[in-house]
């Protein structure tokens, strides 16, 4: 019978200490990315369980901060796994949250509305944070390029490139690729943004 070192005593008091100084600061790092504390308490818990599943776990936490770092990099991915998961659960659209539209429209057409939007919603939601804030600055909230640029803190030229690539990414984005999401999360994504 093999002896395995992550069950030795040495090792559990290794992972004890461990969890101990890192715990606070990736449950604070989780919430700030506006997670519940349940919610943030079970990423960190997924983040420790796989680090832990490394071959070199233990060489990689005696060196410096090299596990805080990688553990914030693991509980990154969770956060976002999380977040995938739960889009994936919600229902695609709620009918009740469509805009109203006049009585001339037949369902076809509604539906045909309400795949444009989620396609777009879903376009946007795809796009870099500075990207999307471009494009809703100025397209949605109809703000002169000047005022975006200062707000975004980047040049008009830039700003323009942006806003080049947004609208570039929209008209390529394909609506059989997008997540499942629900009218609220998209609405409370582009408003977070």
């Amino acid at each position: 019978m093999s002896h395995n070192p992550s069950m030795s005593p040495g090792f559990t008091v290794w992972v004890a200490e461990m969890v101990h100084r890192h715990r606070g600061r990736l449950l604070s790092y989780a919430r700030r990315r506006g997670l519940a504390p349940e919610d943030a308490l079970d990423v960190v818990q997924d983040s420790f369980a796989s680090f832990l599943t490394l071959p070199q776990a233990q060489s990689i936490a005696r060196v410096g901060d090299d596990a805080i770092k990688l553990l914030t990099v693991i509980a990154r991915h969770n956060i976002l796994n999380l977040r995938r998961k739960r889009a994936t659960r919600e229902t695609v659209l709620d009918l009740n949250e469509l805009p109203a539209s006049p009585d001339t429209e037949s369902h076809e057409e509604l539906l045909g509305r309400a795949e444009e939007l989620t396609r777009v919603y879903g376009c946007l939601l795809r796009m870099n944070r500075l990207q999307r804030a471009a494009i809703l600055l100025s397209t949605l909230d109809d703000r002169p390029g000047e005022d975006v640029s200062d707000i975004l803190g980047v040049s008009p030229g830039h700003l323009r490139v942006l806003l080049h690539r947004a609208r570039a990414h929209v008209r390529a984005c394909p609506l059989d690729e997008m997540p499942a999401v629900s009218a609220r999360a998209l609405r409370n994504s582009l408003e977070a943004s």
